[in-house]
């Protein structure tokens, strides 16, 4: 019986063991995965052996050399060797205010494919010549497209081959040819696609950079409302906006900010990224030196406390609100959904009922520097979504 029992003990004994080695191999796991891909240094945020790299396990830093650094597992075990990136602070006029977009596309999008009746027969000649929506007509017999009412024109007037040179989803580029039908219905020839050259919308600024007029909003590209393609700029203009009201977000409907477009100009749009738009601000700048933010390196964000600075309601003024940044993802592969915030501030729960439409790009501020921006909102539970780091959007608007 005794020794029974003594085997039943180390087999328990052994199982625990086991166990406890799988989850410290999944935990280590897990905290490798949360490391991020390089570290970035400034005369601000220098680098120390009390950095921390990871919000799942301990973890420190150990140089290794002028441009690396080790991280260790409770300062003791090598996990990873990381690139350090050296740049220097930067300085910016924190946004928060709203602004409207208006923008060109560097070509005409295909947004839309609808069959049409020529001589009784149900026909499409983009569908049959291989045309799929979100595809981008740059040019058409060699002559560039910019306009949607250009393409219509030499669509509906000809009865020849129409040579199209095409940039599909996936950055290839193609050529194609169509003949346009004659559409019973209509009394014209047609292709069979709808197209689009413009597109329009309200945002948050997240900054402005005050030496070179960069401004930086959005936090995340905008892409066709059809296609949900991400849209190719070849130009456009940031206007201001007119708060008129807000709809509060509530679980499975996300909230939204309705405003209007207003008469005067802001700025040019240079480009439409993943981590948001860019351009030169040439309004002027407000003279405000309190406004002024350090923009943080990722190693500097921490869970916990901050605070997000957006306008949302007829006051037309942005304010600080509170909120907590939950979880961060360091690594650099991710570019736009860096951090998952909740509001917890009782007077923005009560106007918006948390994150809505038409507060991306709204900056976030932890212990004195811009650290990031909202990008997202959870449909399913609006007081949280994601944010962006503020240096990856500096990074995408230097390009």
């Amino acid at each position: 019986m005794t020794v029974k029992k003594t085997g039943r003990k180390r087999l328990v004994a052994a199982g625990a063991l086991l166990t406890a080695l799988c989850l410290c191999c999944v935990s280590v796991g897990i905290t490798v995965g949360q490391l991020p891909d390089e570290l970035t240094v400034s005369r601000t945020s220098a680098l120390t052996e009390s950095t921390s790299l990871c919000t799942f396990l301990p973890t420190r830093l150990a140089y290794s050399g002028s441009r690396q650094a080790s991280a260790r597992l409770f300062g003791l075990i090598p996990l990873k060797t990381l690139p350090v990136r050296t740049a220097s602070p930067v300085r910016v006029k924190l946004g928060g205010t709203l602004f409207g977009v208006k923008m060109y596309t560097d070509g005409v999008m295909v947004v839309g494919l609808s069959d049409f009746e020529c001589r009784g027969r149900s026909r499409n000649p983009a569908r049959e010549a291989g045309m799929e929506e979100g595809d981008l007509i740059r040019s058409v017999n060699g002559q560039r497209m910019y306009r949607s009412d250009d393409f219509s024109e030499i669509a509906e007037h000809t009865d020849k081959e129409m040579k199209l040179e095409v940039v599909k989803q996936d950055g290839s580029w193609q050529k194609m040819t169509l003949i346009p039908l004659y559409s019973d219905a209509d009394g014209c020839r047609k292709t069979g696609m709808w197209v689009r050259d413009s597109a329009a919308g309200i945002g948050t600024l997240t900054y402005i950079e005050p030496e070179s007029g960069t401004f930086g909003g959005l936090g995340h590209g905008i892409c066709d409302s059809d296609t949900l393609r991400m849209i190719p700029v070849r130009g456009g203009e940031i206007v201001e906006a007119e708060w008129i009201d807000v709809k509060r977000g509530v679980k499975g409907d996300a909230g939204e900010i309705r405003g209007c477009l207003g008469a005067g100009t802001l700025g040019n749009i240079r480009s439409n990224t993943l981590c948001g738009m860019f351009g030169q601000y040439t309004a002027a700048l407000p003279d405000e030196p309190e406004n002024e933010y350090e923009v943080a390196v990722r190693q500097e964000v921490r869970v916990g406390a901050a605070q997000v600075y957006c306008t949302v309601d007829s006051s037309g003024k942005p304010r600080f609100y509170d909120i907590e940044i939950q979880k961060i993802n360091y690594r650099a592969g991710e570019q736009a959904k860096n951090m998952i915030v909740k509001v917890t501030d009782p007077k923005l729960l009560d106007k918006t009922g948390g994150i809505v439409q038409g507060m991306s790009g709204s900056p976030i501020v932890q212990n004195g520097k811009l650290v990031g921006a909202v990008t997202h909102v959870f449909v399913n539970d609006p007081t949280c979504g994601y944010g962006i780091f503020a240096e990856n959007m500096l990074r995408a608007g230097e390009g």
